[in-house]
């Protein structure tokens, strides 16, 4: 007589991982690798090009566009911005209103899909 396995190969639910605040396609990982880029260019006063990131572990990325002048929020310099993340069902926009703080950390404000011009 053979015991058969204590573990069942099926699934009986899994624990996603937390999202991001800035969507819920991204998860907490990448967005430690996007929120200090986004950071820099929030703070960055001239108009730029896309800044850039990437999660290879994810396969997730992205681009972030200040598109205002910085203004004042509570004593912290905020910014309106356009990110562009790709994700595995393909890119998507967004706009939000970003406040760089300390150490690189962002409190975001009125995150939404991306309206156009």
């Amino acid at each position: 007589m053979t015991i058969g396995p204590f573990m069942s190969d099926d699934e009986t639910g899994s624990i996603k991982p937390a999202a991001s605040p800035l969507s819920p396609d991204l998860d907490m990982k990448d967005w430690r690798i996007a929120e200090p880029i986004l950071a820099s260019a929030l703070l960055n006063g001239e108009p730029q090009a896309p800044v850039k990131w990437s999660n290879p572990d994810s396969g997730r990325s992205g681009a972030f566009q200040p598109v205002a002048a910085t203004f004042s929020r509570e004593g912290k310099p905020c910014r309106a911005f356009v990110a562009r993340i790709v994700v595995a069902d393909g890119p998507k926009m967004l706009q939000a209103v970003g406040c760089p703080g300390e150490e690189g950390a962002v409190a975001l404000d009125k995150v939404e899909p991306w309206k156009g011009l």
